[in-house]
């Protein structure tokens, strides 16, 4: 009976093990992730400033540009701080998420928020 119990905890040592490195893996993963996005926003953050200097050298006011960004951001009918809602694939006509490249469903590529000159 003893070396039955002494299998289970064994087995069970074995499991949390195994789940303790998956965890580590997942951790590892979610840090380079996270690395990778702020890279990014810092890249986005750098653009911008620059756009809206040169925005300003061209004599275009702050109440210009924050008027700009609230009706960029009204398009979608919410201000939200966001630029477009989910929408439904053109194909299969399953909802999606407009930030998508392709359908989830049907594999179709999504035209979203690109730029269109008004």
């Amino acid at each position: 009976m003893t070396s039955l119990h002494n299998l289970f905890q064994d087995l069970r040592i074995s499991k949390n093990s195994v789940q303790g490195d998956q965890s580590k893996v997942r951790t590892y993963q979610n840090e380079a992730h996270t690395q990778t996005l702020s890279e990014k926003i810092d890249q986005l953050y750098l653009m911008n400033l620059a756009a809206l200097e040169l925005l300003n050298d061209l004599g275009v006011s702050q109440s210009q540009i924050m008027a700009k960004i609230e009706e960029i951001d009204l398009r979608d009918g919410k201000l939200d701080g966001k630029v477009a809602q989910a929408t439904h694939c053109s194909d299969c006509g399953h909802r999606i998420s407009a930030r998508r490249t392709h359908c989830f469903y049907c594999g179709s590529k999504i035209n979203n928020l690109q730029y269109q000159p008004r």
